[in-house]
């Protein structure tokens, strides 16, 4: 069988300076990946993951989850479970290993930096749209992907999209199959962001001229198209007969199910309603995988995290000791024991996972941040005494979540351990969509933000510029002029080594300004029968999102 696309890509990065050959891509060139979330692998194999089989053709991968999409299958917006699915409906230039930055072809055929400023993408000429109105199966151009790029930048739903206002200068098509892309100044995240999940899918040119929207319906030229998105699903998409990768897919269709409720979810699974899901926490995927032998479990350490956003322009969040009396009194380690199983881990401003832990700080100093060597009780007594120093004892806070199980559990716990230090919390609950609003426009006083699964450190140490994650303003009201030099220093460091530095140096400062207070990251698990196979847990992060050569055998 020929080596994977994306293996064979991602051996050794590839200079962002010489012309990338792109190789043909044939029935086994693309890489499959894990159908659930953007995660990291542990490398666990197993007999479901084999890629030793010569797939089959045919049948619907179903899978369950509890995560609803957010804002539909608009690629440029949605934030919860579309982010599995559209990447899946829009092709992409190219990806970057989270890992190593190598770069890996997908549309493109080379891309070659010219200057410090300048980026050449040339596309492949037998790359088409799926044949629905009103583009009709015709080539995508360099033109779909400049206007997809300037539909992203002037999107004023996108948040995170700093590259797109501040350092992009022109996009454009100088011809048919080539687009060329100028910055402001150097960056080193270009090609990064050209290829990113959202802001790297290629619309074409009709329907952005149209105004489409894309919640529901749209046309992409990746392996499957769209037949039904309705709200709150199930959302269903089928192959796309064209695809230039073909025998990709090998899915007929996949389908996403949402359930309110994990024993629903659980019991969909157990009945083989459905073929894949995300479960909670370990107790219940230990219970799956003891209760049903023919199902594959997999654990992944997870991207996502977990941390407490603070407007630290008003009170009582604008006064030091208050937000320090927070990051010591939370008792993470109970947090780790009760609700991730002992399998999470405390962190800084960039998670340990990111490419194993290259870009964090030690974990010495993240845990010397929170006095986390000195006992609970010790760590609390000097939180309350913050506390009533800044005068905040007697004010009430509210704590805004979005109305997600896992996070719910969470801000529960948060409120309980924060009262013990004297501040008095009220949960705000809210539904998925109108929390993302209240966090981009800041509109909160305290809000606990399930983070997105970052694979680099420049969106992580943004959070902390005071442009914010979309180039305009800090949710958090938060500026700190020692940070945001170093921030945008790290941009232009070409060099690995260099930038680690100037990113630890900055997180230094970051982890005493504390306008997010960090909580853990944990294990995601996922359960799936074993007769869906090349499901590929070990690929990284987004790149699982890329996995169109899952296949089911016979059940």
């Amino acid at each position: 069988m020929t080596e994977p696309y994306w293996t064979r890509l991602s051996r050794a990065p590839l200079s962002r300076r010489q012309a990338l050959a792109g190789a043909s891509v044939a029935a086994a060139t693309l890489a499959a990946a894990a159908t659930v979330s953007c995660r990291t692998g542990d490398k666990n194999r197993s007999p479901g993951a084999s890629g030793t089989q010569t797939p089959r053709r045919g049948g619907v991968l179903r899978t369950g989850t509890s995560l609803p999409v957010s804002s539909g299958l608009d690629p440029q917006i949605e934030s919860g479970t579309g982010l599995e699915i559209f990447p899946r409906v829009y092709g992409y230039l190219l990806h970057i290993d989270p890992d190593t930055d190598a770069t890996l072809l997908d549309h493109a055929v080379s891309v070659e930096q010219p200057d410090e400023t300048t980026v050449i993408v040339r596309l492949r000429p037998d790359v088409r749209f799926q044949d629905l109105p009103p583009v009709n199966g015709r080539p995508v151009v360099a033109a779909d992907a400049a206007r997809s790029i300037q539909r992203y930048r002037d999107n004023p739903l996108v948040l995170n999209k700093t590259w797109h206002n501040t350092i992009l200068d022109r996009v454009e098509a100088t011809d048919a199959t080539t687009l060329r892309i100028v910055t402001k100044q150097p960056n080193v995240y270009s090609l990064s962001e050209i290829g990113a999940i959202s802001g790297g899918a290629i619309i074409p040119t009709e329907l952005i001229d149209a105004a489409a929207d894309l919640s529901a319906s749209g046309v992409g030229s990746g392996p499957f198209r769209i037949e039904q998105a309705p709200a709150g699903g199930p959302v269903r998409i089928v192959r796309h007969e064209a695809y230039f990768a073909a025998p990709l897919p090998y899915l007929d269709a996949m389908e996403w199910m949402i359930f309110s409720d994990d024993a629903e979810r659980v019991a969909a699974l157990t009945q083989q309603q459905i073929d894949v899901a995300p479960n909670r926490d370990r107790a219940e995927a230990q219970r799956i995988g003891r209760d049903l032998p023919a199902v594959e479990v997999t654990s992944e350490a997870s991207l996502a995290y977990l941390s407490i956003g603070l407007r630290v322009d008003r009170p009582p969040f604008n006064d030091p000791r208050v937000r320090e009396a927070i990051d010591i009194g939370l008792d993470r380690d109970a947090m780790i024991r009760d609700i991730a199983f002992e399998e999470g881990e405390v962190l800084g401003p960039v998670s340990p996972h990111i490419a194993g832990g290259f870009w964090s700080l030690p974990r010495g100093a993240v845990i010397a941040a929170q006095r986390g060597d000195q006992p609970i009780e010790q760590r609390r007594a000097s939180a309350t005494a913050m506390i009533q120093q800044a005068g905040a004892a007697a004010m009430r806070i509210r704590l805004q979540v979005a109305k997600v199980p896992q996070l719910l559990d969470v801000a529960t716990v948060v409120r309980d351990q924060l009262q013990r230090i004297g501040l008095m919390v009220d949960l705000e609950t809210l539904d998925l969509l109108p929390w993302f609003v209240n966090l981009r426009r800041g509109d909160f006083a305290m809000t606990l933000i399930s983070q997105f699964p970052y694979e680099s450190p420049d969106a992580p140490t943004r959070l902390y510029h005071s442009a914010g994650i979309d180039g305009t303003k800090s949710p958090f009201g938060f500026s700190d002029a020692g940070i945001e030099a170093l921030v945008e220093r790290s941009w232009r460091e070409q060099d690995r080594d260099a930038r680690r530095q100037t990113l630890l140096d900055a997180q230094r400062l970051m982890i005493q300004a504390r306008p997010l207070i960090q909580l853990f990251t944990s294990k995601a698990y996922t359960s799936a029968w074993k007769y869906v196979r090349d499901r590929k847990p070990e690929l990284r992060s987004s790149l699982a999102q890329y996995n169109y050569g899952q296949w089911l055998d016979q059940r």
